[in-house]
């Protein structure tokens, strides 16, 4: 219901309440900004379809409460068909999101510090005056209307609803990450507190993964491919076979089944349009390592928020708008999300079973702390430290992109 918006001084549309909408919106109205926070789902948290290990720095870089989170990490496994390695840390190194808390939180906290929410609300098209969008018209479950503030904030997704609007930015087949994964009811045997990874014929063009969820108790399962799959191979048949190799679930139905995707680019033409910010999977920032989103799409969503509150005044300045943002996003994120997206266009396009047999060999060299610069900070001149590693990735692997 839009009638108790005080649409006169509202100042941010954003149009999607995942980790890149909500986060900004959150931001947004810290920083005193009215906004408001639409969202297509008639409950903030569903579909709950991602699944995020992520480093325990997260926690404190966006003042997460323990709420959000499902389970502890300690150790980090890959394994191709032949090799494993694995790397330990004696304390907590990290957290598996609970998706949909994490989601339903960010909103809350937005509302709490000020912004409205709009549940159940799809945007049906973008309001335009003399060349300029002023706003977007709706669809809700109690009835139609518009908003009109000076900035809209796109945040739905890798279908993209200003880019289906306006064309601004194309994904290729080819960059597209297609996923599918399940939570069981228990965890494979020796993989609690794990972040595992398996590499090769079990995953052709991507990655299986095993992590933990409620404690430990309940694991997610799953299976992504970076571009079309080969001729013949689905995603569903690969993640039953994945799931048969543990003993201790291939008897066990899921109690969940989660399907999705997204684009990863190495940073799309047109973050910015006129008075339009376009965040999060909108923007194709998702990482092409190890298709990270979530943690990226906050960080968007707290940048295009700074941004857009060092910009707007009584109106926003839009050439300034796209100035900051582009540069704050190139400064945090840049160079090392170019390599990240060459390299996985070499590992994933390019790799063979015995290939993958070779790197996790290889890795054994790879100390445990530059384990964890090189998987979550894309540090990828640590690998050179390691003579075996410099000598195997030297020809595959790019260090840094500033082409």
């Amino acid at each position: 219901m839009s009638e108790g918006i005080d649409q006169k001084n509202l100042d941010v549309i954003v149009i999607g309440a995942g980790p890149a909408g909500g986060q900004c919106a959150r931001e947004l109205a810290k920083l005193g900004r009215h906004v408001v926070l639409l969202e297509h789902s008639q409950e903030i948290g569903e579909p709950n379809y991602s699944t995020a290990g992520t480093p325990k720095e997260t926690i404190e870089e966006f003042e997460l409460p323990t709420s959000v989170l499902s389970a502890t990490w300690n150790r980090i496994y890959f394994a191709s068909s032949h090799e494993q390695v694995e790397w330990t840390y004696p304390d907590v190194r990290g957290y598996v999101f609970d998706f949909a808390a994490l989601r339903k939180f960010l909103s809350e906290d937005a509302a709490h510090k000020g912004a409205d929410i709009m549940v159940g609300t799809g945007v049906t098209s973008l309001i335009e005056d003399s060349g300029q969008f002023v706003g977007v018209r709706y669809k809700s479950v109690w009835g139609e209307g518009e908003l009109r503030a000076p900035v809209i904030v796109d945040a739905t997704g890798h279908w993209g609803f200003v880019n289906s609007q306006l064309h601004l930015n194309k994904g290729l087949p080819e960059d597209f990450v297609s996923a599918m994964e399940v939570q069981m009811t228990a965890m494979p045997q020796g993989l609690a507190g794990t972040l595992g990874f398996y590499f090769g014929d079990v995953a052709p063009r991507g990655y299986a993964w095993v992590f933990p969820m409620e404690q430990s108790k309940a694991a997610k399962m799953g299976i992504g491919s970076y571009g079309p799959l080969p001729p013949g191979v689905e995603l569903k048949p690969l993640l039953k076979n994945f799931i048969a190799k543990f003993d201790t679930t291939k008897h066990l139905e899921p109690t969940e089944i989660h399907g999705g995707g997204g684009y990863i680019s190495p940073g799309v033409k047109n973050h910015v349009y006129n008075n339009i910010i376009l965040i999060g999977d909108a923007a194709f920032q998702v990482n092409g390592l190890a298709y990270e989103g979530i943690r990226h799409a906050m960080r968007c969503g707290r940048l295009a928020a700074n941004s857009i509150h060092q910009c707007l005044h009584d109106t926003i300045d839009q050439v300034e708008l796209k100035k900051t943002y582009e540069a704050e996003w190139h400064k945090v994120f840049g160079s090392r999300w170019r390599a990240s997206y060459k390299n996985a266009n070499i590992i994933y396009h390019k790799f063979s079973d015995a290939d993958w047999d070779k790197v996790v060999e290889a890795y054994r060299d790879l100390s445990p702390a530059d384990a964890l610069e090189v998987f979550f900070h894309y540090r990828y001149e640590l690998l050179f430290k390691h003579p075996k590693l410099a000598w195997l990735l030297g020809k595959y692997i790019v260090v840094d992109s500033l082409s």
